[in-house]
């Protein structure tokens, strides 16, 4: 374990606080799936979004506006579905519990490397390169499991002619920023290890 090249901030700029905030959202993500879960078995229903012609009006609003409904929710009787389209949608919201709480686990654990004065070691490169690839999984992967059940459920429900599609928008956006920003910190702390590496015993 090689030894903190620098005194890591104290008092009001501890990174305890941000440990902490870190682990409340790893709590509310995972309850939030637990409650959600909870009321789908309940209920035995299962939701589904899905994203249909835009040719249902709906009550226009005054000014001249034009709204038209192209989305729609469906909540089907779990008995009504396919036992493999109703796992492929537990596990896809699984997934996302559990890359979501990695994910955040990941950062609170570069904060509390950079709170012990570890900000140059390798093992907190090593976390922003799991918190990238979390980035891209938490992003992507739910949704792909997600729609493979959601389209599963909207063939056993026998519609004929063209099917509902499964409304599935991927953050594409936000995953890319993401990632962009973890990796640029990566980048910018791998050029600080050799400067510290270089300096030491200089000073």
């Amino acid at each position: 374990m090689s030894v903190p090249v620098y005194e890591p901030p104290r008092g009001s700029r501890s990174y305890l606080a941000y440990v902490v905030a870190c682990a409340v959202g790893v709590a509310w993500v995972v309850w939030w799936y637990v409650a959600d879960l909870v009321h789908s078995v309940r209920d035995r229903v299962v939701t589904v979004p899905v994203r249909i012609e835009p040719t249902t009006r709906v009550p226009q609003p005054p000014g001249g506006a034009t709204v038209q409904a192209t989305e729609l929710t469906m909540r089907v009787r779990t008995t009504d579905v396919p036992a493999g389209a109703l796992g492929f949608i537990r596990v896809g919201d699984a997934v996302e519990v559990v890359a979501v709480a990695a994910l955040i686990a990941a950062v609170a654990a570069v904060a509390w490397q950079i709170s012990r004065g570890g900000l140059f070691d390798r093992r907190t490169t090593r976390l922003l390169d799991w918190a990238a690839g979390l980035t891209i999984v938490a992003g992507l992967l739910p949704d792909f499991v997600r729609r493979m059940g959601w389209n599963w459920v909207v063939a056993g429900l026998g519609w004929d002619g063209r099917l509902p599609t499964p409304l599935v928008d991927p953050q594409y956006v936000p995953v890319y920023l993401g990632v962009l920003l973890v990796t640029c910190f990566r980048f910018a702390l791998t050029a600080s290890q050799r400067m510290v590496r270089d300096q030491a015993g200089l000073v």
